[in-house]
């Protein structure tokens, strides 16, 4: 049986964990062994019915309005900010809301609260189902998740075989 936790920050492999996946966003010991799975791409995500107030410009050279109500998160409390300076642009000083969990945030996005940073790989699906859209596409923000591991994967074993996996479906 394989063991394996997705969450953020640090952790220990002495608590019964197998595989973790972790974005690159704590130093981790030089014993763990690291599989690089993808790169992160974010942007702001909203509900499609909200683009005209809050977005402005034509794809391509869209831009985010001063009074959009921001949506923020506690886990990742400086990613408007980041991705500001990534992209080049200044974050309004508008109205928004804080949340516990980005993955909240993103629900209120598709609530119709407000306009979140959404990572690509998490928000996908909406994507697809049209649930939100994201007016500003998405760029890669430099951080990175990995599959981690206390050794090296064996080359036939279950672990290798969730790592091929991860990486078809990233």
């Amino acid at each position: 049986m394989c063991t394996w936790w997705l969450a953020g920050g640090p952790f220990s492999f002495s608590s019964g964990i197998d595989l973790a996946i972790r974005r690159k966003d704590f130093p981790w010991p030089d014993s763990y062994h690291a599989e690089p799975l993808f790169r992160e791409k974010v942007g702001p995500v909203c509900r499609p019915d909200k683009v005209p107030l809050w977005f402005s410009g034509e794809e391509g050279n869209a831009r985010l309005l001063p009074d959009t109500p921001l949506l923020h998160s506690r886990t990742r409390p400086d990613a408007w900010h980041q991705w500001a300076s990534v992209a080049g642009l200044k974050v309004p000083d508008g109205t928004g809301q804080t949340f516990e969990h980005f993955y909240i945030s993103l629900q209120a996005a598709v609530a119709g609260l407000g306009a979140a940073i959404g990572p690509w790989n998490l928000v996908r699906d909406d994507l697809e189902s049209g649930m939100l859209v994201a007016p500003l596409g998405f760029i890669a923000d430099g951080s990175e998740y990995f599959l981690l591991s206390p050794g090296e994967l064996s080359a036939d074993g279950p672990h290798r075989a969730l790592l091929s996996w991860l990486r078809s479906v990233a």
